[in-house]
């Protein structure tokens, strides 16, 4: 019998795809992958790294970025006002609440001014809002562009942050960020922490796979998983065992959905930014954030991977409505940070 192993391609092999390679030169190109077009429009959601992905394609111009709502210039990208949307779970429960499927029972929450903040996306309106009533309705715009965007998009590129969630008891709607960190609830008894599972996460891919083929049959979706370590855990881990433990769950959902949907893809940016070839000089000093370095190689992968190598000129842009200001931001400063609220309350 002759060794099985002889068929395949250099870039099965450590040696002759890594090994032998300069960092700059590590090029994980997925074998299952599609080509992007000139007509296409790309909408990007998920944690904090989402954002250079979608800074990336609104510089590029080959392919136009997706925006139903607009954050105004030199501000973190997003398509919609969602802010980061650190898990599947709460990407899931804002398609429901844009479709009228969900109503969530609390979400304006006051901060130490009086102003309210709406808890699905603390981050966005630095200024809060003076009352409830003009919350709920800057929302009710929100989720009008919603549905424009998950109806509009032909690539829909969703980056997984966390597993980690913290939920309110009475509805199980899931927050960005904890109950007393941005703002408070008027009964912080009635949210709860938790760790959410493989088959959870998996569970809340398949669903919104099949929920945006639904709404837009013709959307591919492409997932990552967030290189960027978690800024804290509530479980009872080391925060470096417990990065590991989600990370590696968020990793193998992506797989499997892979598996499971012909028009769910993976983008390697994980592996990229944390492979050892590196020998970590893709982060910063605080070994978290991402360096210039590390997403430009990310970005140089991305663009051969698919065909965004040679720039064209820019398609019409969609419609922009809404000018809010940013309100959180981690080191580095192009990027919108919730998570990075948690340990600036507590002095870390």
């Amino acid at each position: 019998m002759s060794n099985p192993y002889a068929s395949k391609a250099p870039e099965h092999f450590w040696k002759s795809a890594v090994g032998t390679h300069a960092a700059e030169d590590v090029s994980p190109i997925a074998a299952r992958r599609f080509l992007l077009a000139p007509h296409d429009l790309i909408a990007t959601a998920g944690s904090c790294f989402a954002q250079h992905v979608a800074k990336h394609l609104k510089a590029h111009g080959r392919v136009r970025f997706l925006e139903t709502e607009d954050i105004g210039p030199n501000q973190p990208s997003f398509s919609a006002l969602y802010g980061n949307i650190y898990t599947m779970r709460q990407l899931l429960q804002l398609v429901e609440e844009a479709l009228g499927e969900r109503h969530p029972a609390d979400i304006a929450w006051r901060r130490p001014d009086g102003t309210y903040v709406d808890a699905l996306r603390p981050a966005i309106f630095a200024d809060g809002f003076p009352d409830a009533a003009s919350l709920h309705e800057a929302r009710r715009r929100h989720l009008a562009a919603v549905r424009a965007m998950l109806s509009g998009c032909t690539v829909f590129v969703f980056t997984l942050g966390l597993t980690e969630i913290w939920q309110s008891l009475r509805d199980g709607t899931v927050y960005p960020l904890a109950p007393g960190v941005a703002a408070s609830p008027s009964n912080p008894e009635d949210f709860g922490f938790r760790n959410l599972r493989y088959e959870e996460v998996l569970g809340d891919l398949a669903q919104f796979a099949a929920r945006l083929k639904a709404i837009n049959p013709g959307a591919r979706i492409l997932l990552t998983v967030s290189p960027v370590p978690l800024t804290a855990t509530y479980s009872e881990e080391h925060v470096l065992v417990a990065t590991t433990h989600s990370k590696s769950i968020l990793r193998a959902a992506c797989s499997a959905m892979t598996e499971k949907f012909e028009h769910v893809y993976y983008f390697p940016s994980y592996e990229i930014i944390t492979g050892n070839f590196s020998r970590g000089r893709y982060y910063d000093e605080n070994l978290r954030t991402i360096a210039p370095e590390g997403v430009a190689h990310v970005m140089r992968v991305f663009d051969q991977t698919y065909g965004l190598t040679q720039p064209v000129a820019d398609a019409d842009a969609p419609p922009r409505t809404a000018r809010p200001s940013r309100l959180f931001s981690d080191d580095d400063a192009d990027v919108l940070c919730d998570e990075a609220e948690i340990v600036k309350t507590i002095g870390f």
